[in-house]
């Protein structure tokens, strides 16, 4: 990524928890549908998608303890979809994607919040994945009470994102 000339204005991400509570925050550039990133083709997006771009050493303010971004990563939001994508690149090579199951986000004009639902996946540059946070999702829904749409959507999310990885795949 050359310069920060062809990035909008300063974005603020807010992740927050079933029951509410803060989970994290950080500041993102927000990207227009054209900027490329990587050296692989730029894959075409929905118009409704926000991409946000944070840089390697990124503060990420988590409740736990703030820490740097240790890769450049993309984040794809949508409006209407209940899961994130976020893209890591050490310089402009992908390393891996993490899917978030989220509730749909909340996109205002310069910034972003979203519920975390305890569910997400890994995804290898090769496409091979692994569901990594099962056992915890099971357990905040338990715990904070996810509704029954919430459990239903999360899971179809999931379901969604592994079976295109799966036909993209040819399985």
């Amino acid at each position: 990524m050359e310069g920060r000339s062809i990035m909008q204005p300063d974005f603020q991400v807010e992740s927050r928890s079933y029951d509410q509570m803060v989970r994290g925050s950080w500041q993102a550039y927000r990207l227009d549908q054209n900027t490329q990133v990587s050296d692989e083709p730029l894959a075409a997006v929905s118009s409704d998608c926000l991409r946000l771009w944070m840089p390697a050493g990124t503060l990420m303010h988590w409740s736990t303890n703030p820490r740097p971004l240790r890769y450049n990563c993309i984040q794809f939001y949508w409006p209407q979809r209940w899961y994130t994508f976020s893209a890591f690149y050490d310089d402009r090579v992908l390393k891996y994607t993490y899917a978030t199951i989220i509730q749909p986000a909340t996109i205002e004009i310069e910034r972003l919040s979203y519920v975390d639902l305890d569910l997400s996946i890994l995804v290898k540059p090769d496409l091979t994945y692994e569901v990594l946070t099962q056992a915890e999702f099971e357990q905040m829904a338990d715990l904070l009470h996810y509704s029954e749409e919430t459990r239903i959507g999360s899971l179809m999310a999931m379901r969604t994102i592994t079976s295109s990885i799966q036909l993209s795949l040819g399985l």
